[in-house]
C-alpha cells in the first residue's frame, strides 16, 4: 500500500504532537522542580529548611519528615520571640502563647491533655495567667491530635473556647467555634478580643486555617503568617485544594505586607533553629521571626513549585505554569532625569519588562523597557525627590507567572549634570540671583579691605 505525501506528512504530524505532550508530562514534575531551586537563588537557608521540607515527595525524600518527628520528645522551652509573642512546645509542633490587653490567646492546643497541663499551664502562668489575666481562647490550624489534642483539658480547667475550620470540627467534643471552611476568601475576625485575618487552606486537612495577625516587635507593629497546615497527601484532589491554597496564602501575605512567620510544625522552614538561635544569642533587632516581605513570598513562591511538582507527578495530565520570583534593585546614583533599575530572576530572561519609577505620594511617574541584562533607565523624568519606588507588575503566559516585584528606597537626587537642579531639580532664577548678588557683596568687601 502505498500512502500519499500528505498523509504521511499528516501522520508525522500527529505523532510529534503526541510525543511533545508525553514528554511535556514526563518533565513537569522536574520543570517545577528546577523552578524551585531557581526561585531559591542564593538563600542556603530557604533552600536547606522550607525548599528540603516543601519538596519532600516529589524528591522521594519524606524520611527528611519521619526524622523530624523522631524529635517529638524533644521540648522547646518557653522562648520569647515577639514583645507578645512566646513559643512553647517540642521540637516537632509547637504552640504560640500571645499576651493581648487583657488575657492569652494560643496557637494550637499541643499533642494531648497531659502534654498540655504539664508544659503549657505552667508556661502560661509564668507569664501572669490568673482569674483576671485569662486564657481567652485558643485558634486551631486544624484538627489533628498533634494540633488539638489539649483543647478539652484547655476547656475543662481554663474555660478557653477553640476555633477551628468548619470542615475539621465534626465529631469534636470540645464543641469548637467554627470558621467557614466553604469560604475562600479571607475573613476578619476576633479570636479573644485579637483581631485575625483567617483564610480558608484546605489540603493538609478539609478544614485547615491559616491567619495573618499583627504582633509587636522591638516595640513596632508587624503582621506575621500562621500557616494552616504544611505536608501534602497523596490525593489528587487534596493536593490540587493544596496548591490552590498556597497560591491564596501567597496573594494575602502580599496584599497584608506580612512580614514574619510563625510555623506550628517549626522544622518545616527553619522555625526551630531560630529558636535555637533566640536561646543561644537572645532576640535580635529584628526578631529572628520576621523574614521581611519578600523572604515570606520567597517561601510561599517556592513552596507553591513543590506543590506543583507533586501535583504533576501524581497526574501527569497536568501542565502548570512555573512561578518566577524577580527583584528589582536602584542602579547607581538617580538623579530627577536620570533614574536605572536592574531587574533578574533565576531564568535570566528579563528583556522587555516593564518597570515604572514613581515617587510616593506624589504623581509623576516614569515607565522604561528593560534591555536584555535587565536594565531599565528612564530619562527625562524631572521625578521630585521623595521615597522612589521601583515595580514590575508581573506577566502571564501559558509557561510562567512572572511575579511582581517592587522596591522603595529614600532618594535626595543629586545634580543631574544638565544645569541647576536647585529643589527638585528644576531651574529657580531667585536662588542664582541671590547667590550672585552675595558674590558680589564678598568681592566688594575683599577690595575695601585692600583699600
Amino acid at each position: 500500500m502505498r500512502f500519499q505525501p500528505g498523509f504521511v506528512r499528516g501522520v508525522i504530524a500527529v505523532a510529534a504532537v503526541s510525543f511533545a505532550a508525553i514528554v511535556s508530562a514526563q518533565t513537569q514534575t522536574a520543570v517545577h522542580l528546577d523552578a524551585a531551586n531557581r526561585n531559591v537563588g542564593s538563600d542556603t537557608f530557604l533552600r536547606d529548611n522550607a525548599r528540603a521540607f516543601y519538596c519532600n515527595l516529589p524528591e522521594d525524600n519524606n524520611a527528611i519528615v519521619i526524622a523530624a518527628r523522631a524529635t517529638n520528645s524533644v521540648r522547646v522551652p518557653l522562648t520569647q520571640i515577639f514583645d507578645d509573642v512566646w513559643i512553647v512546645g517540642s521540637r516537632y509542633v509547637a504552640q504560640y502563647l500571645i499576651k493581648t490587653a487583657d488575657g492569652f490567646v494560643m496557637v494550637d492546643a499541643g499533642n494531648n491533655a497531659a502534654e498540655v497541663q504539664t508544659y503549657d499551664y505552667p508556661a502560661l502562668q509564668s507569664l501572669g495567667l490568673s482569674p483576671t489575666y485569662p486564657l481567652k481562647e485558643v485558634f486551631l490550624t486544624h484538627g489533628h491530635g498533634d494540633h488539638d489534642g489539649g483543647a478539652q483539658w484547655l476547656l475543662d480547667n481554663l474555660g478557653a473556647r477553640s476555633w477551628l475550620g468548619s470542615a475539621d470540627a465534626a465529631g469534636k467534643t470540645y464543641a469548637p467555634r467554627q470558621i467557614d471552611s466553604t469560604n475562600l476568601a479571607p475573613q476578619e475576625i476576633s479570636i479573644g478580643g485579637k483581631a485575625f485575618t483567617v483564610l480558608a487552606t484546605p489540603g493538609h486537612t478539609p478544614g485547615s486555617t491559616s491567619a495573618v495577625l499583627s504582633v509587636t516587635d522591638n516595640g513596632q507593629p508587624v503582621r506575621v503568617l500562621i500557616n494552616g497546615g504544611q505536608s501534602m497527601t497523596s490525593s489528587v484532589p487534596q493536593v490540587a485544594q493544596y496548591l490552590d491554597s498556597i497560591e491564596r496564602t501567597y496573594t494575602l501575605a502580599r496584599d497584608l505586607n506580612v512580614q514574619g512567620v510563625m510555623t506550628p510544625h517549626i522544622y518545616w522552614d527553619g522555625t526551630v533553629k531560630k529558636v535555637d538561635e533566640i536561646i543561644a544569642q537572645g532576640r535580635g533587632k529584628p526578631s529572628q521571626f520576621v523574614f521581611g516581605n519578600e523572604g515570606v513570598l520567597r517561601q510561599l513562591a517556592v513552596a507553591r513549585e513543590c506543590s506543583a511538582a507533586w501535583l504533576t507527578r501524581l497526574d501527569s495530565s497536568r501542565t502548570l505554569p512555573s512561578w518566577r520570583i524577580h527583584q528589582v534593585e536602584l542602579v547607581g546614583t538617580p538623579t530627577p532625569n536620570a533614574v536605572s533599575a536592574r531587574l533578574s530572576n533565576g531564568w535570566n530572561d528579563v528583556a522587555g519588562k516593564q518597570i515604572k519609577f514613581s515617587i510616593e505620594g506624589k504623581d509623576a511617574a516614569c515607565f522604561a523597557q528593560t534591555d536584555a541584562t535587565g536594565l531599565a533607565r528612564c530619562e527625562g523624568a524631572n521625578l521630585p525627590s521623595g521615597r522612589l519606588q521601583l515595580q514590575f507588575e508581573g506577566a502571564t503566559s501559558t509557561q510562567f507567572v512572572d511575579l511582581p516585584a517592587t522596591a522603595r528606597t529614600d532618594v535626595a537626587f543629586a545634580d543631574s549634570g544638565g544645569g541647576c537642579t536647585v529643589g527638585n531639580g528644576r531651574f529657580d532664577p531667585l536662588f542664582i540671583g541671590l547667590t550672585a548678588l552675595a558674590a558680589i557683596g564678598v568681592v566688594r568687601r575683599r577690595r575695601q579691605r585692600k583699600v
